[in-house]
């Protein structure tokens, strides 16, 4: 399976509304892939892209992404949220920001007031945001 398929068989699996499930053959091909953090990216991207999507607590996405935690992975994913926070990737976040020796601790924190005092933040995102102990 290539990096094209991979991505088209991770977006063909979103249902709105639904619960996200992937199948452990698309898995298993991004952990054999040559790069496997090439997959981080379009991820999150599916993450942000789907705010209805049930991925899970943390579910199979959040898995893969966070074996790149350290890796290259925070940088991801605060970009993912500054271009489209929603409520999965903000959980994301806090799960990162619970790392109190991340190098992003700090990062983190002023992503998500940035969030919060920005005027175009919906109700829902701010109330996410409240949900957690920053």
């Amino acid at each position: 399976m290539n990096k094209e398929d991979i991505i088209t068989a991770l977006k063909e699996a979103v249902v709105p509304d639904e619960e996200y499930y992937i199948d452990s053959e698309i898995i298993n091909a991004m952990l054999k892939y040559s790069d496997p953090f090439e997959f981080v990216e379009p991820i999150l991207d599916i993450i942000s892209e789907n705010p209805s999507v049930d991925f899970g607590s943390p579910g199979e996405l959040v898995h893969f992404v966070e074996k790149f935690y350290k890796k290259g992975y925070e940088e991801a994913l605060i970009a993912s949220v500054r271009k489209s926070p929603t409520f999965h990737n903000i959980w994301m976040i806090h799960r990162c920001y619970n790392d109190a020796n991340s190098p992003f601790h700090n990062d983190f924190l002023t992503l998500i007031n940035e969030i919060k005092e920005n005027p175009s933040t919906s109700a829902d995102i701010n109330k996410a945001i409240e949900m957690f102990n920053w």
